[in-house]
């Protein structure tokens, strides 16, 4: 092999490494999110927002309220992202 044909190779090696890394470094990163739920008392509105359990749908009774005694129930489920 002629030493321009190794220069020509290298080069072309590095400039496609470059580019890999490039396009490696640029990409956006995975955003992780949990699922909260949000719970609200029948009686006295009382609110608590609490991670969310498999199994959770809005209108479901869970619990009691720490407050007046009545029952929790599940008006919002959503997403946030962790930090």
């Amino acid at each position: 092999m002629e030493e321009s044909t190794i220069y020509l190779i290298i080069a072309v090696s590095l400039t496609i490494l470059f580019l890999i890394y490039d396009t490696y470094r640029r990409r956006p990163r995975r955003t992780i999110y949990i699922t909260r739920e949000l719970l609200v008392c029948t009686k006295c509105n009382y609110r608590v927002e609490r991670d969310a359990e498999p199994g959770d749908f809005i209108g479901l009774l869970k619990g009691k309220c720490p407050s007046c005694g009545g029952d929790l129930k599940i008006t919002g489920i959503y997403a946030v992202e962790k930090k």
